[in-house]
C-alpha cells in the first residue's frame, strides 16, 4: 500500500440518488449509534482501567468491501488507522476462510496498530451465509510483554524488544477464544487475566455490533442498506470538499520539536507543509528528522490518522467518521523518517507523539484559517507503574492517563482537564487507590500555567502519587518539559511541565522519558504543562481576569504582569482597579 493513499475499495453497484431522505437519515444515525453502543459494551465489560475508565479504545463498522461506514466517538488515532488494519485482515482471510463467530486479532505496528499494546479485533458479520460487513474494536492492553511492565519502555531500539507481536491471527473461532491463543497470552504477558478480559470485552462489543448491523439488513433489505452506505460516504466527501474549497489555496509550513526521545538525545525536528489546492488537502512531512533509535516513532498509519483528525476538525467536525471524509486527503512522509519509520523500528512509546502531530498541523493551518484552530495544548502524561502489593503479594501494573488543559481559541478560553487530541479521560483517583497500593496526595490545577491571552490557555494539571508497593519500576512518558505549548495571534505560550521525585527541598527532577526504580513510600509528582493563549493579553476583559484570580487559575501577580490588570481589595472582596489597570496597560 502506498504511503500517501487511503485503501482502495469496490463500491456496491447500486443507485443511491433516489433514496428516501428519511430512510437515509435514520439508517445513517443508526450506524453511528451502533458504534457508540459497541463502545458502551466494551467499556462496561472491560477488565483494565485503560478500557473501563480511561476509554483508551475505539469501535467501528465496515461494509463487505472494507469501506469504513461509521465509527464511535472515541480516539482519533485508533479511528484513522482502522481502515489499514481491516485491509490487512481482508488480505489474509477471504470469505471462505471465515465463519460466523470468528475473530481476527492484529497488533503489528505497521499493519495498523501503531504500537503493540493496541490490539485490534476484527469480526466478520454474516447475513444469509455471506459476509456483509465487519465489526471492529481496538483497545489498549496494559501489558503485551517486552522488556518493561506496561510495554511502553522508551529505550527499546527494535520491535522485537517490545512484546508480543501479531499479524492477522484467527484467535476466536465459532465465538470461543481458542485455547492456543489463551496460552500464548499467558506465556507472554505479565497480567494475562487482565489482557484476556479486555479481549473478551472486545468480543462482546463486536458481537453487539454484529447483531445491530444484521438487524438493518433484516429490517430494510440489502439494497437499501448499501444504497445508504454509498450515499453517506459520498455526501461526507462532498461536504469536506466544499469546506476545503472555501479555504485559501496555498502552501502553509510549520516547524516544531519533540523535546527528546531519551536522556541526552536532543530534540527531534518536526516539519509539515500543508497544501490546500481547491478541494484537496495534502500533508507533506518532508523536513522531519529521521526515525530514532528509541521506542518513540510514528508508523505511517498513525501519521495518517492524526492528519485525518486535523482535516476533520477544521471541516465537517460533526459528520460521523467514514471513508468519505478521508478521500480528499493525501499524506506524504519520507520513508525512514520519524513519521514513517521502517520496520523493525520500535514504537511502543508512540502515544507521546499523537498530540504533537496534531499541533504541528494546527500550527500550519493557523496561517490559513486562524479562526478555526486552537493554540497548543497542555501535554498529557502516560506513566506505567509496576510492583508487588505487600498486602496481597500479587503483582500489579498501574496504567495512568493524566490530562491538562486545551489551547485557547479566538472565541473562547481553553478548557481544563480535557484532552485536545483524543478522547481519553483522567482516570478517577478512587479507582487507583482502591485497586493498587497507592495514595494520590494531590490532584489539582496549576495556577499561572495557562498561556496569557485575550483568551486564556487551559491550565496544566498536577498529580502526586505515593507508592506503597515493593519492587516498583516506573516508566515515565511526558512531553513539553523543554519547549512551551505555543500561543496564537499574540497569545503567550503555556508553562512547561516537569516530573519531580519526592517533591520538596530534596526533590529530584526526573527525565520525562525513562525508566526508574522506586522505594516504598516514594512520591512522584507529575506537573503537566499549561496550554497556549490566543490574542493580546492586554485585550482580555479585566473582569475575566478577576474571575480567573478568584478561581485560583491566575495569581494577582500574574494578573498584573501578564494581563496588566491591577486588583484591589474592597472589604473582603477583590475588585478591578480601573485607573491603575489603564495606567499599567498603557505602560505595557
Amino acid at each position: 500500500m502506498s504511503d500517501q493513499d487511503t485503501p482502495e475499495t469496490d463500491s456496491a453497484d447500486i443507485d443511491s440518488e433516489n433514496l428516501d431522505p428519511i430512510t437515509f437519515t435514520v439508517i445513517w444515525d443508526r450506524l453511528s449509534a451502533m458504534c457508540n453502543e459497541m463502545g458502551s459494551v466494551l467499556q462496561r465489560t472491560g477488565k483494565s482501567e485503560a478500557v473501563s475508565l480511561g476509554q483508551d479504545f475505539s469501535t467501528g463498522l465496515f461494509d463487505k468491501d472494507g469501506r469504513l461506514v461509521a465509527q464511535g466517538n472515541f480516539s482519533p488515532g485508533h479511528l484513522g488507522s482502522m481502515p489499514y488494519a481491516v485491509e490487512h485482515v481482508r488480505e489474509r482471510f477471504s470469505e471462505e476462510d471465515l465463519e460466523p463467530g470468528d475473530g481476527i486479532v492484529l497488533n503489528d505496528s505497521e499493519m495498523g496498530s501503531g504500537h503493540l499494546p493496541d490490539m485490534f479485533l476484527v469480526s466478520p458479520i454474516f447475513v444469509d451465509d455471506q459476509i456483509e460487513g465487519y465489526a471492529v474494536t481496538i483497545a489498549h492492553m496494559i501489558d503485551v510483554g517486552g522488556r518493561s511492565p506496561g510495554s511502553q519502555a522508551t529505550d527499546a531500539t527494535e520491535i522485537y524488544q517490545e512484546g508480543l507481536r501479531l499479524f492477522p491471527t484467527k484467535a476466536i473461532e465459532g465465538g470461543e477464544l481458542t485455547d492456543w491463543f489463551t496460552e500464548l497470552i499467558e506465556a507472554n504477558v505479565r497480567l494475562p487475566d487482565m489482557v484476556i478480559g479486555d479481549i473478551r470485552a472486545q468480543q462482546n462489543a463486536n458481537h453487539r455490533g454484529n447483531e445491530l448491523f444484521s438487524e438493518l439488513f433484516d429490517e430494510y433489505g440489502r439494497e437499501t442498506v448499501y444504497a445508504t452506505i454509498d450515499r453517506l460516504i459520498d455526501v461526507s466527501e462532498e461536504r469536506v470538499r466544499e469546506d476545503l474549497e472555501e479555504m485559501p489555496d496555498g502552501e502553509y509550513n510549520f516547524t516544531d520539536v519533540m523535546d527528546n526521545v531519551y536522556e541526552g538525545s536532543g530534540p527531534v525536528n518536526l516539519e509539515v507543509t500543508i497544501e490546500i489546492a481547491g478541494d484537496e488537502m495534502i500533508f507533506d512531512y518532508e523536513g522531519t528528522d529521521p526515525q530514532t533509535a528509541s521506542a518513540i516513532n510514528s508508523y505511517i498509519n498513525y501519521t495518517r490518522a492524526y492528519s485525518a483528525f486535523v482535516l476533520k476538525a477544521i471541516t465537517e467536525k460533526y459528520l460521523p467518521q467514514n471513508e468519505g471524509i478521508m478521500r480528499p486527503m493525501t499524506v506524504r512522509a519520507p520513508r525512514g523518517s520519524f513519521l514513517n519509520p521502517e520496520p523493525p523500528c520500535a514504537a511502543n512509546a508512540r502515544p507521546i507523539i499523537n498530540q504533537r502531530l496534531v499541533e504541528l498541523n494546527l500550527g500550519a493551518l493557523a496561517k490559513a484559517v486562524p479562526d478555526q484552530v486552537i493554540a497548543a495544548s497542555s501535554h498529557f502524561g502516560n506513566p506505567n507503574f509496576s510492583g508487588t502489593d505487600p498486602e496481597t503479594d500479587e503483582r500489579f501494573i498501574l496504567y495512568d492517563f493524566m490530562i491538562g488543559g486545551v489551547g485557547a481559541a479566538g472565541h473562547k478560553d481553553g478548557e481544563e482537564g480535557i484532552c485536545s487530541s483524543f478522547n481519553v479521560t483522567n482516570i478517577p483517583v478512587e479507582l487507583h487507590e482502591t485497586r493498587y497500593p497507592v495514595v494520590i496526595e494531590e490532584l489539582s490545577l496549576r495556577p499561572d500555567t495557562g498561556g496569557a491571552g485575550r483568551q486564556r490557555g487551559g491550565l496544566g494539571l498536577r498529580k502526586d502519587l505515593t507508592l506503597l508497593g515493593e519492587n516498583i519500576t516506573f516508566t515515565n512518558l511526558l512531553e513539553r518539559t523543554e519547549s512551551s505549548p505555543w500561543g496564537l495571534e499574540g497569545g503567550e505560550g503555556g508553562e512547561k511541565g516537569q516530573t519531580i521525585l519526592n517533591p520538596g527541598e530534596d526533590g529530584k527532577e526526573l527525565h520525562p522519558k525513562g525508566e526508574y526504580s522506586l522505594e516504598y513510600g516514594d512520591t512522584v509528582s507529575f506537573q503537566l504543562s499549561g496550554a497556549g493563549g490566543f490574542g493580546d493579553p492586554t485585550e482580555r476583559d479585566p473582569e475575566a481576569v478577576l474571575t480567573d484570580v478568584q478561581k485560583d487559575y491566575v495569581t494577582r501577580e500574574e494578573a498584573r504582569e501578564a494581563y496588566g490588570v491591577v486588583l484591589t481589595e474592597e472589604g473582603d472582596e477583590l475588585a478591578v482597579d480601573e485607573d491603575a489597570t489603564e495606567q499599567r496597560r498603557a505602560e505595557m
